[in-house]
């Protein structure tokens, strides 16, 4: 399972949540009650979601890929 954090605008925590592996990441937000419209349908192409990564994370990730 994957820690997922919502923040809300401010930086404060809004909800905790696990999601397994290979849980679609726009699909989780909307099914946890955050206001992602999604208009790409999940295609990382209209830049309405954010990620953030921490620094020791990102550096365990693998290279980025299609």
């Amino acid at each position: 399972m994957t820690r997922v954090r919502f923040l809300r605008p401010d930086g404060t925590l809004d909800r905790e949540v696990d999601a397994p592996a290979g849980t679609n990441l726009l699909d989780l937000a909307q099914a946890n009650g955050q206001p992602l419209e999604g208009s790409c349908e999940g295609a990382m192409a209209c830049s309405t979601c954010h990620v953030i990564v921490a620094k020791e994370d990102f550096e365990r990730l693998p290279p980025a890929s299609e």
